[in-house]
């Protein structure tokens, strides 16, 4: 078990943030039996005024110890922002930071058995059991958001057991294939071990979603433990919920560009393999060019980084036969 007395930071990201759903979040981090010792937010907006950020400073004011506050003009996506506030929390003397999303709340003692199980001689990571919050009155519905990343073998991640009741929720910690991003609790040593075999935490070039799906493959492969704590329980507003397409035509295209950096950073390797996955990538394609067209830049760019999404893959490769006894 872990020494409760770590220093823990926390990062968020904004973009577009809900007011109402930022103030929430940060009730439950004043109530947390453990007080962070720092918070560093950093807000990825082309046109931040003065006054927007004197309003984040001031919902987020007496949440933790210390309070940081980063922007950027160029956005650096979840992935390459989160990157920074990792470094830089682990840069100030952190055991463990916490990724956190702006529209999840902690219940009082999530942090403390998280980090319970925060062990200092070996890297890990750590997620709750998250639970599903109405977007409108934020009151919890009952239902599963995420019990960690599974895998379909034709190379879908899905979130585990999301919209079951509670009671399907397992009884004592479990090790999965992934941790969800919206709540993610990165040790000293996971971190060092990531930043080491891969030269970066989140892949920037993923910029948001599928991000956590990437990470946990690593993690796999470079033997980092990753571990759901369903004691620890959360809330998340999830305003795009399940696989269905549609809602959002830029999540969409998100989607698609990063499965496909997935399939080129992972190759055979990936959950579905040579066979499953594959076909599933022809199912992908036909759809954005005969169906779903606003998707196809995605498609597009994926293409075009495909040769340093592969150079990526092996660099970790390397490094986790390197790690093998």
């Amino acid at each position: 078990m872990g020494d409760l007395a770590q220093r823990v930071g926390v990062s968020v990201v904004l973009w577009h943030p809900d007011v109402r759903v930022l103030a929430w979040m940060c009730a439950g981090l004043r109530d947390s039996a453990v007080r962070p010792a720092l918070l560093h937010i950093h807000v990825n907006e082309a046109q931040v005024d003065s006054r927007i950020l004197g309003d984040v400073l001031q919902i987020c004011a007496g949440v933790a110890d210390e309070l940081g506050l980063t922007h950027s003009s160029d956005n650096r996506g979840f992935a390459g922002a989160h990157n920074d506030n990792l470094a830089h929390c682990f840069e100030r003397g952190m055991d463990a930071v916490l990724v956190l999303n702006p529209d999840v709340r902690l219940e009082t003692q999530t942090l403390a058995q998280l980090m319970a199980h925060a062990r200092d001689d070996a890297p890990r990571l750590l997620g709750p059991l998250i639970e599903l919050a109405d977007v409108s009155t934020l009151v919890p519905e009952g239902r599963i958001d995420s019990a960690g990343i599974v895998w379909t073998r034709s190379g879908r991640h899905l979130d585990a057991l999301q919209g079951r009741p509670l009671a399907d929720a397992p009884a004592a910690p479990v090790d999965v294939r992934g941790l969800t991003g919206a709540c993610l609790l990165v040790t000293r040593a996971a971190h060092a071990a990531v930043v080491e075999a891969c030269g970066e935490f989140f892949d920037r070039d993923f910029i948001a979603y599928r991000e956590d799906a990437d990470l946990g493959l690593r993690a796999e492969a470079l033997g980092i433990e990753q571990r759901l704590i369903p004691e620890a329980r959360t809330l998340h507003v999830r305003t795009q919920r399940g696989t269905r397409r549609g809602t959002s035509a830029f999540i969409d295209c998100l989607g698609v560009r990063n499965r496909f950096l997935i399939a080129f950073k992972h190759g055979h390797r990936r959950p579905g393999g040579l066979t499953f996955a594959p076909m599933r990538d022809l199912t992908v394609v036909a759809a954005v060019l005969f169906k779903e067209r606003s998707s196809l830049p995605g498609l597009r760019d994926a293409w075009r980084l495909r040769r340093s999404m592969r150079a990526k893959g092996q660099r970790f490769r390397a490094a986790a036969r390197r790690a093998r006894p």
